[in-house]
């Protein structure tokens, strides 16, 4: 597994596009749309048209979305709109929710057996309730590596198409800093330093939500995967053999630590309370922070409050060495067919339309991201170049959340708030996550 992610993100370097796109982890309401017929205006993609599936009755496609921000839900209804033009007997239905509405909802209908159609992927899926695609023609249409390392966690099988690339990270609004007459910050003590600066002159430091908790939480796997898994890739192995543990990894903890002492401390804990991921986006396009630590899926949502914010991104600075800032990048937005669907062969078709060139410059221009199908270059925004210097000068890591199990992962999310807020000690919380890592490689 770790050959197939450093790969990817290897290849990403060579291309001209640039990373970003998360399933958004964020909050945002549940929202159902209906997608109607349009008529298609632009033929000039005659030649790369999938298999024509019109004619026959009509049939609804469930779709169920945990991409809630603006760009991606128009990305997909122009997809929708695309399609149907040449396949009016198909409709979409789409929803979208919260990661852990999508959760819920998902875990409920796999057990009521009324999976949808199509999902954006999640890895807490089972793959017993995905369809395998692996050896399908339109996966030729993407990148290689990007394929194999969004099924990293799969063996010889693929569940994930991939469309997008991804990274988590620190934006920071330019202006502010300017303002305060602060550089921007590439150590923690300079990032410290800089928050003391912004407090003393009336401006709250960072963006975060405590009524979102996915907004901190996007920083803490930003953090582990630059104090554990840049440093030691491995690390994972030798937990699982027993050679390492969360309580007594120094990473670990100066990941929670900077997290409570930097992100939290530093955001204003009061009015977090009634801060949603829409806030915080806001906060930071409007000039009324300086800091937001989020995914590359976050971008539109900055971008659709202020197009014109001069907004930067970089690695959190976690040490005095400049060296330790790793940026986190990976596959990201994924789509994957469900086994019970009773329209597989649309479905694919459909798939195999988003592999196309005309549908991947769709997502990268609404969603603002970097395309996962051969040949779409988007200048998409500014801050591409800030993620071309990470991947070029080799100062990013594959390793975060992704890569981890879902028995642990589902653990850290419900506990990492605990300590944060002051409601448990390390060791408390360390134990209990090792006991859960051991539960999820036991397949308890």
């Amino acid at each position: 597994m770790k050959q197939k992610v450093i790969a990817v993100i290897l290849s990403l370097t060579m291309t001209a596009g640039l990373l970003a796109g998360c399933g958004s982890a964020a909050g945002g309401g549940e929202e159902t749309v209906q997608q109607e017929t349009v008529p298609e205006s632009d033929e000039a993609q005659e030649a790369d048209k999938p298999a024509d599936t019109a004619g026959g009755e009509n049939v609804v496609i469930e779709v169920l979305s945990l991409k809630t921000e603006a760009g991606p839900q128009a990305a997909f209804q122009e997809m929708f709109d695309h399609y149907t033009a040449q396949h009016p007997n198909v409709t979409f239905e789409m929803q979208s929710m919260s990661s852990d509405d999508f959760k819920t909802t998902i875990r409920a209908r796999a057990a009521a057996n009324d999976m949808p159609d199509l999902v954006t992927w999640m890895k807490e899926i089972e793959p017993e309730f995905l369809l395998d695609i692996n050896g399908e023609a339109f996966l030729d249409n993407l990148n290689a590596d990007t394929v194999a390392g969004a099924n990293a966690i799969y063996d010889n099988a693929v569940y994930a198409m991939p469309i997008d690339n991804g990274y988590i990270g620190l934006y920071y609004n330019k202006d502010v800093l300017a303002a305060n007459h602060i550089e921007i910050p590439s150590t923690y003590s300079e990032l410290v330093a800089a928050c003391e600066t912004l407090q003393a002159n009336g401006v709250t430091p960072f963006a975060s939500s405590l009524s979102d908790l996915s907004v901190p939480y996007m920083s803490l796997i930003a953090l582990f995967a630059e104090t554990v898994y840049a440093p030691d890739s491995d690390w994972s192995t030798k937990r699982d053999a027993g050679e390492v543990t969360i309580k007594e990894d120094a990473g670990w903890k100066q990941a929670f630590d900077i997290l409570t002492d930097v992100v939290y401390q530093y955001s204003n804990p009061d009015m977090a309370y009634n801060q949603s991921y829409d806030d915080c986006a806001a906060l930071i396009a409007n000039g009324e922070t300086a800091f937001y630590g989020n995914g590359s899926w976050a971008l539109s949502a900055i971008r659709d409050v202020n197009p014109d914010a001069n907004i930067g991104l970089m690695a959190f600075p976690v040490s005095d060495n400049v060296q330790d800032g790793k940026l986190l990048c990976f596959p990201d937005t994924s789509l994957s067919i469900c086994a019970g669907t009773e329209h597989t062969d649309i479905v694919k078709d459909f798939l195999a339309y988003v592999a196309t060139e005309e549908a991947g410059a769709i997502w990268a221009e609404n969603v603002k991201v970097s395309s996962a199908v051969n040949g779409v270059n988007v200048d998409y925004d500014p801050i591409a170049a800030d993620v071309d210097h990470y991947l070029s000068e080799n100062l990013f890591t594959p390793y975060g959340d992704r890569v981890l199990r879902s028995v642990f992962t589902d653990k850290l999310w419900e506990t990492f708030s605990y300590y944060m807020l002051g409601e448990s000690d390390w060791d408390t919380l360390a134990e209990d996550l090792d006991t859960y890592w051991d539960k999820a490689r036991d397949g308890e």
